[in-house]
């Protein structure tokens, strides 16, 4: 005798509702200037006016956001005190970035074999991190405060 329990496939990951980081960038006329939405947000972007980041700018400004973010979680998650936290990020000045260097500062009481525990595991959580090339000559200073 049959089960009368009828046949269900097992859920489809692909056919799962997923959501986007919707950004739209808008730029008029031959100004270097955009703007980037993102739901209620607004900002601008510009390769000509001082006023605004321009892209390479504003990539390192979201690197070391990034990083700072996945430092606190990862800190959080092992209840380690983390204080204050600076990132100073910077890349060649003209053309395709070709290096990024990062100092991190920060302030802990976590020893000093704690801290490179949780920057190694803050740099492999970032997100933006990981979009950096291979390529790209990439560095990592930490220091404290």
């Amino acid at each position: 005798m049959e089960d009368d329990v009828p046949n269900v496939p097992a859920a489809d990951p692909s056919q799962e509702p997923t959501h986007h980081r919707d950004v739209i960038v808008d730029s008029a006329g031959d100004s270097l200037s955009a703007e980037v939405k993102y739901d209620a947000l607004r900002w601008r972007l510009s390769g000509e006016d001082a006023a605004a980041p321009d892209p390479v700018s504003s990539f390192l400004g979201a690197l070391g956001g990034c990083l700072l973010m996945s430092l606190r979680v990862a800190a959080r998650v092992r209840k380690v005190h983390l204080g204050r936290a600076l990132v100073h990020a910077r890349a060649n000045e003209k053309g395709h970035v070709k290096e990024i260097k990062v100092e991190l500062q920060v302030e802990s009481s976590a020893n000093d074999e704690q801290l490179h525990r949780l920057v190694e595991v803050a740099e492999r959580g970032c997100h933006i991190r990981n979009l950096i090339r291979e390529d790209i000559e990439f560095s990592l200073k930490v220091m404290r405060f």
